[in-house]
């Protein structure tokens, strides 16, 4: 487990770049787990077979020659590597310092998810697909670097290049939708209702969260569409746990999703489920629950017409209700609800 304060120079009076380097950049390395040789490994000045900005470039105006290297390339599993370059602490970090430190990472025989610059009164992170004119990630100064390791662990440690930048491999498949891969995850959403027939108040302007989720095909090519929700009601949960609404399989005929608003893509479920007599119910039109004196039957159909703008799936969307042998309400009581949806994809 990583120590909460490690041993650093109190004051770095004096330092030139080796100085930063033996005296700060390598013991912060060790104490976050880094060794050369190792899973997670530390390589010192590498040289590239290319040494220009870009390759494929014969341009050498339009090419420039990378100056100097990169001080440090850390690697994690072979896999994913982030850089630092190491300055004396007599001058602050330049625009011009950040601009060499990112053409470095950038670089396609290194490609590192971050760069960072280090001159001992100052630690900078950079993310590097934002490019060198994006702020620092994160920024430490020399006095709250002792008591920031686990600050660093969590950005920069080889559990956290992992957990962050894990492994992508290609995707043959045909994509879900422009930009995204053929399965994608559901990351987060929203069911948000604002109709319903004839009112009902844990309905009315209820609103569902989406935890999770995908969307794949099935040996068709057609779409499905799977998503968790909840609600902030703990009745409404607790029903549509046992209704198998709070999970939710919708299926479209489509094999992709629709850019075009005038065209969207349509998402379908129906359900049918019955709750044995003995089990409590919530009282839909009022307070308090019931207790069910027979089997109540609930038949449900959802229709949802959606469009992808970028990651995000979105539209309106349908549902209908039919609720057989309620209690104190008669033989048949039917909802209908409707509303707007958004699913974040990834």
């Amino acid at each position: 487990m990583l120590k909460h304060v490690i041993q650093l120079p109190h004051s770095i009076d004096g330092f030139n770049e080796t100085d930063v380097r033996e005296e700060i950049i390598t013991p912060l390395l060790h104490e976050l787990g880094y060794r050369a040789g190792s899973n997670a490994n530390i390589i010192r000045e590498q040289s590239l077979r290319y040494p220009r900005v870009f390759l494929g470039r014969k341009n050498p105006l339009r090419d420039p020659v990378l100056r100097g290297r990169a001080d440090y390339i850390l690697e994690v599993n072979g896999l994913v590597r982030w850089t630092i370059e190491a300055k004396p602490p007599t001058d602050p970090i330049s625009v011009d310092d950040v601009e060499q430190a990112y053409s470095y990472a950038c670089h396609p025989e290194v490609r590192a998810v971050f760069f960072c610059i280090v001159n001992g009164a100052e630690f900078r992170i950079y993310q590097t697909n934002q490019g060198p004119g994006a702020p620092p990630v994160l920024t430490l100064l020399q006095s709250e670097l002792p008591d920031a390791v686990q600050r660093l662990d969590n950005v920069i440690g080889p559990q956290a290049i992992l957990r962050d930048h894990p492994s992508v491999r290609p995707d043959s498949g045909v994509p879900i939708g422009p930009g995204l891969r053929s399965v994608v995850r559901i990351v987060s959403g929203f069911v948000e209702f604002s109709d319903c027939d004839p009112p009902v108040p844990l309905l009315a302007e209820l609103t569902l969260s989406i935890s999770d989720g995908a969307i794949e095909r099935d040996e068709a090519g057609h779409l499905i569409a799977y998503m968790h929700g909840r609600t902030p009601f703990r009745s409404v949960n607790q029903l549509n746990e046992r209704l198998g609404l709070n999970r939710l399989e919708l299926v479209s005929e489509e094999p992709t999703l629709s850019t075009r608003a005038e065209s969207p893509t349509i998402f379908r479920l129906q359900t049918e489920v019955t709750l044995p007599a003995g089990a409590t119910f919530p009282n839909l039109l009022g307070a308090g629950d019931l207790i069910l004196q027979r089997n109540l039957s609930c038949n449900s159909v959802t229709v949802a017409a959606g469009v992808l703008v970028g990651n995000r799936l979105g539209g309106r969307f349908s549902q209908f209700y039919q609720y057989r042998d309620i209690p104190n309400l008669g033989d048949t009581l039917a909802i209908n609800a409707s509303g707007r949806f958004e699913a974040v994809l990834a």
